[in-house]
């Protein structure tokens, strides 16, 4: 199947659903299932899967998996730690290793438990597509993160990626129950057939105490001052853990790059250094996407804020120099998408910015297109994008809430009328 056809057939793929999603919901929670469930990744994707899950014991629980298909349980322990400022909820995370690429594999969090699934990533993109739901600032309200879920999961993404400002809770003990809401809200990231959605995260503002390491005069570059700043965020997600930046490797067809705006890491010096010397050790994949908070191109915030001025003089370079083609953004709870950009202004070879991270947030205005030199598309409402990537192609679908096509790139070919 060639790109268009993938691109067309998606949304024919979509009215199967419909008609089952809400029986799932009400099915789903009248089963025995944890409080929180998330599926993601530390190492290769097409061969492991770490999988966390909620309980209100303190003990190390078993994690029951099988391939999909067969008939006997393996059992498989982990670790377990507090949920941060909870006295009654503990994190179970088992990651399992040795799988096989593009396979489906039944799991369950008790003995008893519902059995869900999970699918490892393909070691290629030569046959198939591969769906990534990418988007950010999830959960002003939960109801709004839940109606995007609802949204994201008809489109049958491999994995989500959410670019930062999760739960909104700012590091601090009293919004406890924010962080609640958000794994109550990420179970709507399971298909009508038990099928979990593998989501990768990255830090935002409002997931550090303060919203940035600068506000934080005793801050050390070290692994204990990250966490003091970020106490629910380093925890709860194995990936892409300490420092707070990190790669995750798809075969040699995709790296994404999740980096760290100001937030618990500066911009400049370490991670800077990191990003280059990671580029420079991945130049042969075919697809190379950093993913992060605040934009280097903002759409309804000011374009010389520092923050912006920073990843512009910082990182905008080396996605330039190393053939990065699209990068995602967040922070400004709008729709946009650039100009290809290059040396600080409109080129067919630059690089692409697109987000801004309305997933589940109220948006805000958007600067005049027409007035904006970067802008090409831009305006404020929720939002998510499904990148496609099939081989060296790299196509795009951008939905509002309702599940409109907002926008699409490259632009899909208008069809003529018999």
């Amino acid at each position: 199947m060639n790109m268009i056809s993938e691109l067309r057939t998606l949304k024919v793929f979509i009215i199967s659903f419909l008609l089952v999603g809400s029986t799932f919901n009400a099915v789903i929670a009248q089963e025995e299932v944890p409080s929180g469930i998330m599926l993601s990744w530390k190492d290769d994707p097409t061969t492991t899967m770490c999988l966390d899950w909620h309980t209100p014991e303190s003990q190390t629980q078993n994690l029951f998996y099988r391939l999909k298909g067969s008939e006997e349980w393996q059992g498989q322990t982990g670790e377990t730690f507090p949920f941060p400022f909870s006295s009654d909820r503990f994190v179970q995370r088992v990651e399992l290793t040795g799988l096989t690429p593009n396979t489906a594999y039944e799991v369950k969090f008790s003995d008893k438990g519902k059995v869900f699934h999970f699918i490892t990533m393909p070691e290629h993109t030569h046959e198939e597509a591969i769906r990534i739901a990418i988007g950010g600032d999830s959960m002003h309200e939960r109801a709004f993160m839940e109606k995007t879920n609802q949204l994201v999961v008809k489109y049958d993404p491999h994995f989500a990626i959410i670019g930062g400002d999760l739960a909104y809770a700012n590091g601090l003990e009293e919004n406890l129950n924010r962080w609640y809401d958000w794994f109550e809200a990420l179970k709507e990231l399971i298909t009508p057939e038990g099928k979990i959605i593998p989501v990768v995260v990255c830090i935002g503002n409002h997931e550090v105490k303060g919203g940035y390491f600068s506000k934080h005069e005793d801050y050390t570059q070290s692994d204990a001052s990250r966490l003091k700043i970020a106490p629910y965020f380093y925890p709860l997600f194995t990936f892409p853990g300490q420092p707070g930046y990190s790669t995750l490797d798809f075969g040699n067809y995709l790296s994404l790059f999740i980096l760290d705006t100001q937030h618990s890491n500066p911009i400049e010096g370490q991670q800077t250094d990191w990003l280059k010397k990671a580029l420079t050790e991945r130049k042969d994949t075919q697809h190379l996407i950093p993913i992060y908070h605040v934009p280097a191109f903002p759409s309804a915030r000011d374009f010389d804020g520092e923050v912006h001025a920073l990843i512009r003089e910082n990182w905008v370079p080396l996605f330039e120099s190393f053939g990065v083609t699209l990068a995602f953004e967040n922070h400004d709870h709008t729709y946009k998408r650039t100009y290809p950009i290059r040396n600080q202004q409109v080129d067919d070879t630059g690089v692409v910015y697109i987000g801004d991270g309305a997933w589940g947030t109220r948006t805000r205005e958007v600067h005049p297109v027409d007035q904006t030199w970067y802008l090409n598309k831009a305006v404020g409402i929720r939002n998510f994008t499904l990148l496609s990537i099939q081989g060296s192609e790299k196509s795009m679908m951008m939905f509002d809430e309702e599940g409109n096509l907002l926008d699409s790139y490259p632009e899909l070919p208008k069809i003529k009328a018999p």
